[in-house]
């Protein structure tokens, strides 16, 4: 699951910004990916009790501050490994040895350093606000929500 949500994150975090109009019609999911991520997305839906409606949002950037999407966020980082257990910061670059070009390395490690210093006392608000921080530190990364909330929960 960690391999794919890296797959997913980094095609998108690379994709040209010319294609941004583009992006739905152009960069699908592959079908190889589509069933472990919506496994991923229905585990975290349960586990937070997030509304489908509200979590589509995000696909216009739009990131809900309520209990329910915090932690629908903290699970999708608790389950691809990113989180320090001994600091409770989530460290994005831990996907970058899975990176499959220097381009993705390199935006894991950019958005690790943007935003890994993020620490709340909850869980769920460390998350929320890292989540935040990535969709202000590089533009494409609410074409992952898009993607996952356009493709996996449809």
């Amino acid at each position: 699951m960690k391999l794919i949500l890296a797959v997913l994150l980094g095609a998108i975090l690379v994709v040209d910004h010319s294609m941004a109009g583009k992006i739905k019609d152009e960069l699908e999911i592959p079908e190889a990916y589509k069933r472990p991520a919506k496994i991923l997305h229905n585990i975290c839906l349960a586990e937070s009790g997030a509304m489908e409606s509200k979590l589509k949002q995000c696909m216009d950037g739009t990131l809900h501050d309520d209990r329910e999407i915090k932690c629908y966020i903290y699970c999708l980082f608790d389950k691809i490994d990113v989180i320090d257990e001994a600091t409770g910061r989530i460290l994005l670059d831990r996907l970058a040895p899975l990176a499959l070009t220097t381009d993705i390395k390199e935006t894991l490690e950019h958005l690790t350093n943007e935003c890994g210093h993020i620490k709340l006392e909850d869980s769920c608000d460390t998350a929320y606000e890292v989540a935040k921080c990535y969709f202000d530190a590089h533009d494409q990364v609410v074409k992952f929500c898009h993607l996952l909330m356009a493709d996996v929960t449809s």
